[in-house]
């Protein structure tokens, strides 16, 4: 790869990046992604404005626990009535391989950091996960800066 940052979360924009791909390798969860946006206090962008990349690999390192929740939402009739609420699910642990496997092609709406949890909110086309992770570290590799399409 041709850049290379560690622990610089911070210092992307996941939100819209494409999840192409989630695999575990050891202590390690790597996410492939598309799309993601290098943000201007970035290490690595000279260029010092948001920048993008085609394809970026996202690792946690030294992984501790993982959690995926399945959202819950509510149903409501044309009036505003409640018709029915569906609770959020707590997926598991055996189920991870599939779903990282499900996850190919969502989106990440959102990724925040606490401390050493990693937050992710991920869109699929038919309902919302949360995936905690806690992990020691994170690192991202990518080849090359694209600019970003400017929006008029």
């Amino acid at each position: 790869m041709g850049y290379h940052t560690r622990d610089e979360l911070e210092h992307f924009n996941f939100a819209g990046a494409e999840i192409l791909e989630i695999r575990e390798y050891r202590d390690q969860l790597i996410f492939e992604l598309g799309f993601v946006t290098i943000l201007p206090e970035n290490s690595c962008n000279r260029d010092v404005r948001e920048m993008g990349t085609n394809q970026l690999t996202l690792k946690l390192l030294h992984v501790k626990d993982a959690e995926i929740i399945l959202e819950g939402y509510k149903v409501f009739d044309a009036d505003g009535k409640l018709k029915e609420t569906y609770e959020d699910e707590r997926m598991e642990k055996k189920e991870f391989s599939a779903l990282y496997q499900s996850f190919a092609g969502s989106i990440i709406y959102s990724l925040d950091k606490e401390g050493e949890t990693y937050i992710f909110y991920l869109d699929t086309e038919e309902r919302t996960y949360r995936f905690t992770v806690r992990a020691e570290g994170d690192s991202q590799d990518w080849e090359r800066f694209m600019n970003k399409t400017p929006t008029y």
